[in-house]
């Protein structure tokens, strides 16, 4: 009698599961991690971690050489939610010791042993490596923001597009969404942020209805940031008084 591998019983399987209850029945993750999403109609590959399918390029293959690969219809691969699950760790694979995870839908970076001993279970949790191919990009949104704080501390900051204001009374933290709506992130992970936004993000603060441009008055990403009035929708809501360390002036660059 044939002897069949389990990973060649286990893909079968899948892809069999795939094709019966199509795009339509599926849930919005896909259904195993770890696994290689092959494109039935298009040959792209995508490695599955916290249940969302991240594109490896054709010269990273290799590195996925291992993983169990399903073929999978690319509509139903596009179908899956593109932001791994809450608590999902992961890194770059060939940045082995920058260890993220996944909070409030945005990655935070876990800066010590210690502090990754806390949010991988101390050692049970896997890690997914992730392809080097611009896979922050589902967690772009210039419009997304979270209350946060850093485990074991009190202090809450609102984090909007790559930057962090704090939030140092009880009425802008209702505002915001409530002592009940804030995330723990990993300690130390909030240093890196500062109160300069990602350029080109649209602002106003809570209590004022002028919406600013953030953006630099040369085409130079070390230049200081300034605030331009708008009149396009804004991105998101600040604290009152964040938008002050920012000098006006009337127009800007974000392309260099």
């Amino acid at each position: 009698m044939r002897r069949v591998s389990f990973n060649l019983i286990l893909a079968r399987w899948l892809a069999l599961c795939l094709g019966i209850f199509g795009t339509q029945a599926l849930a919005e993750y896909a259904p195993l991690d770890g696994v290689v999403l092959l494109g039935q109609e298009t040959s792209n590959r995508y490695i599955v971690a916290g249940g969302a399918p991240f594109y490896i390029p054709p010269s990273q293959w290799s590195v996925y050489s291992s993983a169990i690969t399903v073929v999978t219809p690319q509509a139903t691969i596009n179908s899956y939610e593109r932001i791994p699950r809450e608590g999902t760790l992961f890194r770059q694979y060939n940045l082995p010791n920058a260890i993220y995870v996944v909070v409030g839908k945005r990655f935070w970076l876990i800066p010590t042993t210690a502090e990754l001993s806390y949010w991988n279970n101390f050692g049970f949790k896997p890690i997914f490596d992730l392809p080097n191919s611009a896979w922050n990009e589902p967690f772009l949104d210039y419009s997304y923001k979270v209350l946060v704080a850093e485990r074991s501390t009190s202090q809450v900051y609102l984090w909007i597009s790559g930057a962090k204001y704090p939030i140092t009374n009880t009425s802008d933290l209702d505002y915001f969404g409530g002592a009940a709506s804030v995330r723990q992130v990993p300690l130390g992970s909030l240093a890196a942020f500062t109160h300069q936004p990602e350029c080109g993000t649209r602002l106003r603060e809570r209590s004022s209805s002028t919406v600013y441009d953030m953006s630099y008055h040369l085409p130079d990403p070390n230049s200081p940031m300034y605030k331009s009035p708008s009149t396009l929708a804004e991105h998101g809501t600040v604290p009152d008084g964040s938008l002050n360390p920012f000098p006006s002036f009337v127009g800007g660059a974000c392309i260099w």
